[in-house]
């Protein structure tokens, strides 16, 4: 397998520990503290064919840093594959569960509406969130008004029966030792939008939620350089019980001064994806705020702001 490991902006040492599930039920765990993986970088990992399922993670920093995961996979004799971490423009997502496919995140039960994601991800991964370095908040607002707000990321919200439009606003960030490793998506703002009313005929129901998925010209230390028209690809996904419908609108602005200012990018579609192009002439060496928002066909959407999303070189 070829791995490649990126970074967050800061050239560093990160823990790569491997979780392998043997045939006979056996679970090994081994960790690369005393031999940490040098990010940015890339090398060649060579696996037993034999039956085990091969997991991964890997952490930016030791011991409060995130943990960003990847599904087990059972190698064939011969097989070739390429794996990247910490690739595009990182931000929340749905966990995945051991076959790869994304978990439940959203949804209603009754009167209740409940919603736990994963704080980052990656174009591949999703990541636990460290204990001491991943802060955030969630607030809920039925019509305009706040329903509730909760001091984790994470929360459950009691809501009237009636059908009504709701927001769902993220905050997420890093603090603390962890951030001296993470100079990019230093904190993210996501704002769902999305309509939801009582079903007595269903115990659950998935909220639509949609996650933006950015695809980024970045090098290993998520840089871009200073030259106009590069395309930055947007697509979304979704969670278990909700998949997006194609996206009808998008759009993205981008910011050197945080958010104070912004540009607002030039959009196209293509098939399911569309493409925004910025440009960067003159801009060596600034922090770029990026804001994005989506629409499904569906009409569910998505806000979200990204601060230092990449720099310029």
């Amino acid at each position: 397998m070829q791995n490649t490991v990126g970074s967050m902006g800061v050239a560093s040492d990160y823990i790569d520990s491997v979780d392998a599930l043997r045939p006979n039920g056996t679970r090994v765990f081994t960790s690369s503290m005393a031999d940490p993986v040098p990010a940015p970088g890339t090398r060649t990992e060579l696996y037993s064919a034999d039956g085990s399922g091969w997991g991964r993670t890997v952490m930016s920093s030791f011991p409060f840093g995130e943990l960003m995961v990847s599904p087990h996979r059972v190698l064939r004799s011969g097989q070739k594959l390429t794996e990247s971490w910490y690739g595009g423009v990182v931000a929340p997502t749905a966990p995945r569960d051991d076959a790869g496919k994304e978990v439940l995140v959203a949804e209603r039960q009754g009167r209740l509406i409940g919603f736990a994601d994963a704080m980052w991800g990656d174009r591949e991964h999703w990541a636990i969130q460290g204990g001491f370095g991943d802060i955030g908040n969630l607030r809920l607002t039925r019509n305009g008004e706040v329903v509730g707000e909760s001091g984790w990321p994470s929360g459950v919200f009691e809501v009237p029966a009636e059908k009504a439009t709701y927001e769902l606003t993220q905050q997420g960030m890093k603090f603390g030792m962890p951030a001296g490793v993470w100079k990019r998506s230093t904190a993210v703002e996501t704002t769902w939008k999305f309509t939801s009313q009582l079903d007595e005929s269903a115990y659950s129901v998935p909220l639509p939620i949609l996650f933006p998925r950015y695809d980024i010209p970045e090098d290993a230390l998520k840089t871009l350089p200073a030259a106009n028209g590069q395309k930055i690809t947007l697509t979304a996904s979704g969670h278990a019980g909700y998949t997006p419908g194609a996206l009808t609108a998008a759009a993205l602005s981008y910011s050197y001064d945080e958010g104070k200012t912004w540009t607002k990018a030039k959009t196209s579609r293509s098939g399911g994806s569309w493409a925004a192009l910025v440009d960067h002439a003159g801009a060596t060496g600034k922090q770029v705020t990026l804001k994005t928002e989506l629409t499904d066909a569906r009409g569910n959407s998505v806000t979200q702001l990204v601060t230092r999303a990449y720099d310029v070189r």
